[in-house]
């Protein structure tokens, strides 16, 4: 029998040794004037804070957006590419400190390197089950995921749907990047409830919330000296 009783339910938030991600993004707001838009995030991608901040603004009073920024303290920063976080920390380099931008730099995700180490996960599992029936000669099912791992531009597709209804356009940049992380997010929890689903497949590993890279980016970014002053 492939399945198990057992049901493998990772945590949707809490990720221990984790803080989470941090989004920026920079375009119109409301107004058409341009703005600043930062979000936190959890480990798999739930948003827990957004702000919108016009360029005017920071000029006037930098030290609100040093509160903001505060709050992106231990997380990894992520985009489709390494080009457009780094873009923006390159526009409010005059407003944080020499300690805090070098950390943001060093601690960029993209969301097609964490969408491929999805991929080879479920390429490596589907190889064990292979591997299961030769040594057993069973009559074993392929392994069966509740959607497959999309290409970039499909996931650009479906995310910047979701942001749609967003208030200005530069929240729903930030919007659309919070929604590809939390669809990858979810990906690889169905890849490891199918995986675990299958006792042979547990000598792999016990489930994890996250993939080994991707986790270790993040638990990397807690505790950095760099990250303590603003």
């Amino acid at each position: 029998m492939e399945a198990s009783d057992y049901e493998f339910s990772p945590p949707i938030d809490y990720v221990p040794g984790a803080r989470g991600h941090g989004v920026l993004a920079t375009g119109p707001d409301t107004d058409g004037s341009e703005a600043l838009a930062v979000w936190s995030l959890s480990p798999t991608g739930r948003a827990g804070g957004a702000w919108v901040v016009r360029f005017d603004e920071i000029e006037r009073h930098p030290e609100h957006l040093l509160g903001i920024m505060s709050m992106l303290q231990d997380r990894c920063l992520v985009d489709w590419d390494r080009e457009g976080p780094s873009g923006v920390l390159d526009k409010i380099a005059g407003v944080l400190s020499a300690d805090r931008f070098t950390a943001l730099l060093g601690s960029i995700l993209t969301i097609p390197e964490l969408l491929a180490e999805v991929g080879e996960h479920r390429s490596r599992y589907a190889t064990a089950v292979e591997q299961h029936r030769v040594h057993t000669r069973s009559k074993l099912a392929p392994l069966a995921w509740p959607s497959e791992v999309p290409g970039q531009q499909g996931l650009v597709g479906w995310a910047g749907r979701t942001s749609a209804a967003a208030a200005s356009p530069v929240a729903a940049t930030a919007l659309g990047i919070t929604a590809a992380v939390a669809s990858t997010a979810q990906l690889w929890q169905d890849t490891e409830q199918a995986r675990y689903r299958r006792a042979y497949l547990r000598p792999l590993g016990d489930p994890q919330p996250l993939p080994p890279r991707w986790l270790a980016r993040l638990r990397g970014a807690v505790g950095s000296p760099s990250r303590v002053s603003a």
